[in-house]
């Protein structure tokens, strides 16, 4: 079932902008493919952003207002809000039009509630492409992200030694011109770019997590085993920052192990993950991965640390919740076809999906 899954998702639904019509159709086909499979679902609904762009545009063209303003202070505001959202926790972004969005949440009917269950999670949405997604660009990603954040951070304290006289003025507006030009991109992206099959991103570790909510062998036991397919990932992990926001207090001891772009490259868990900073996952899940790794020796599964854009384990790792990540990435650690157009069924290899479902089923076996 699991091309089946891949190819309704990115084929037949096609792309599924965030808070869109085609992440509803997601999530629809979630919530009847588990309720067959014998889960009490319900669908969560909440408002978000439907992009990150806009919100990071702001971000990007606040350190020129604050350089035409002569005001440090405003900019150093902006750099601890951008800092903010960054890992998941919204701020300026209550301040953006939302959509209506929603997360598919299910349990075993059968299986008396557990206080540390496993859920499994995936995102239902993919993104649109950008301009530093592509193959020319892509490579330099996390370069160029580590420099718009050196530049948001160092223009206050520039603009306060051009103010003080200390340094001349133009040298402190170099860090903002180069963060208006950066946000010239993010003008293209929603302009002229499209949303993407997304069938690696991530209708792939969706059908993973499908797969692994009906395997009998798996769920027989009594095992108390979740599932958790979220909205809004793309847009800065809504879905799951919602579901904590609301279910939280009964899931405080719960395991998340969430299945992000699982379908080509070489699969690994991730011990760490975060754009800036990165923040440590689940010491118990990493040991678990690890002894899980070290008896299917077969799966070549690798331990690893994912430091490109944050993925639904972000917001639980940040409020201090126990999760880890899988993903699968290429020989230079990036996600094959990652937020652009040829992220199509044709370039997913389904062994690494198996792969993952065979790797994460020993995993909740173990824990």
């Amino acid at each position: 079932m699991l091309r089946e899954h891949v190819e309704y998702l990115a084929k037949v639904i096609g792309p599924r902008v965030s808070a869109g019509e085609g992440e509803k159709r997601a999530a629809d086909y979630c919530f009847t493919t588990l309720e067959e499979a014998g889960y009490e679902v319900e669908i969560q609904e909440f408002w978000a952003l439907d992009t990150f762009s806009w919100l990071h545009i702001t971000f990007f063209l606040w350190p020129l207002a604050a350089w035409l303003l002569r005001a440090p202070l405003i900019g150093l505001i902006g750099a601890a809000l951008f800092l903010l959202d960054l890992n998941t926790i919204q701020v300026l972004s209550r301040l953006f039009p939302k959509r209506k969005s929603q997360n598919v949440y299910a349990r075993r009917k059968a299986v008396k509630a557990s206080a540390s269950p496993v859920i499994l999670v995936a995102h239902l949405d993919s993104s649109k492409a950008g301009l530093n997604f592509s193959p020319a660009l892509v490579k330099g990603f996390r370069s160029s992200f580590l420099f718009m954040v050196g530049s948001i951070c160092s223009a206050p304290v520039l603009l306060f030694l051009s103010n003080a006289a200390l340094i001349p003025r133009f040298v402190s507006l170099i860090p903002c011109a180069y963060l208006a030009f950066a946000s010239l991109t993010l003008f293209h992206r929603e302009f002229w770019n499209h949303v993407t099959p997304g069938a690696n991103d991530n209708a792939s570790g969706v059908a993973a997590v499908l797969q692994l909510a009906s395997a009998e062998g798996l769920l027989d036991e009594g095992r108390d085993v979740r599932v958790l397919l979220t909205g809004c990932e793309e847009a800065g992990t809504y879905g799951m920052s919602q579901f904590l926001s609301q279910y939280g207090a009964k899931v405080r001891q719960a395991r998340f192990i969430n299945l992000d772009n699982i379908g080509a490259g070489k699969l690994f868990y991730m011990s760490g993950e975060g754009m800036f900073p990165v923040f440590k996952a689940t010491q118990e899940l990493i040991e678990a991965c690890r002894q899980t790794a070290a008896d299917n020796p077969q799966l070549q599964v690798r331990q690893g640390v994912y430091t490109l854009l944050s993925t639904d384990a972000m917001p639980a790792l940040v409020r201090g919740y126990k999760a880890v990540s899988f993903l699968a990435v290429d020989e230079d650690g990036l996600l094959p076809n990652w937020h652009w157009p040829t992220d199509t069924v044709e370039n997913v290899d389904f062994t690494t999906v198996e792969t993952a479902v065979s790797f994460v089923s020993a995993l909740i076996r173990r824990i």
